[in-house]
């Protein structure tokens, strides 16, 4: 018997990795971005398996637009809201921008149906 995959599904799921936060097809609500470069998407939905790192936040990813890539997530984001069109997405599992407040976006997409 190989034990391989086994010891792989439980080293993700007691390292959290296993539970990012999850965005299946839903709605950008609004966008803030703040002084600091720190900003974060609120959707139409609770996020699906959220970290455990969020507070009072179900609904948001973050993202910093200190960096290309966090420039990338806002282009998206409001990209996304002028068109109505449905947001793919998941979290770090961690919660970079915000500490212990919301959890950070890693990668995702916009579907226009």
């Amino acid at each position: 018997m190989n034990i391989k995959p086994l010891l792989i599904s439980l080293t993700l799921i007691f390292s959290g990795a296993a539970q990012a936060g999850i965005v299946e097809g839903f709605y950008v609500v609004d966008v803030r971005v703040d002084r600091s470069g720190h900003g974060f998407i609120s959707f139409d939905q609770d996020l699906n398996l959220p970290a455990n790192c969020i507070n009072n936040h179900p609904r948001h990813l973050s993202f910093n637009v200190n960096n290309p890539a966090g420039r990338s997530i806002l282009s998206l984001a409001l990209s996304a809201q002028a068109q109505k069109a449905r947001v793919w997405a998941w979290g770090t599992n961690s919660c970079e921008e915000y500490s212990n407040t919301v959890e950070s976006w890693s990668y995702g997409w916009i579907n226009k149906e």
